[in-house]
């Protein structure tokens, strides 16, 4: 699959697995094909919630939330994701 084909199949996974995409715009932060070439990382980010870890309120507003999708280069189909800005390793 093309590069543009692996962002759009990974960001229709993204709300089905994380809730708090649903309905949030997407912003694509970075793409990477594995050095064997049999799968996609795709990482994005969206607004998040307006609390940090402690559960306290942010004093810049809302924080920004990460996710990193892994599909099947030959198929497109869902390997895997991640919280967080994680290219490279998962």
């Amino acid at each position: 699959m093309q590069v543009k084909e692996a962002v759009e199949k990974a960001s229709e996974y993204l709300p089905e697995i994380f809730d708090s995409a649903q309905g949030q715009e997407l912003r694509l932060e970075g793409v990477e094909k594995s050095e064997d070439g049999r799968f996609w990382k795709v990482t994005f980010s969206y607004s998040g919630d307006s609390y940090d870890a402690e559960g306290r309120t942010t004093l810049m507003g809302r924080m920004r939330e990460y996710k990193t999708v892994k599909l099947r280069d030959d198929s497109g189909e869902f390997i895997g994701a991640q919280n967080g800005v994680l290219l490279g390793q998962l």
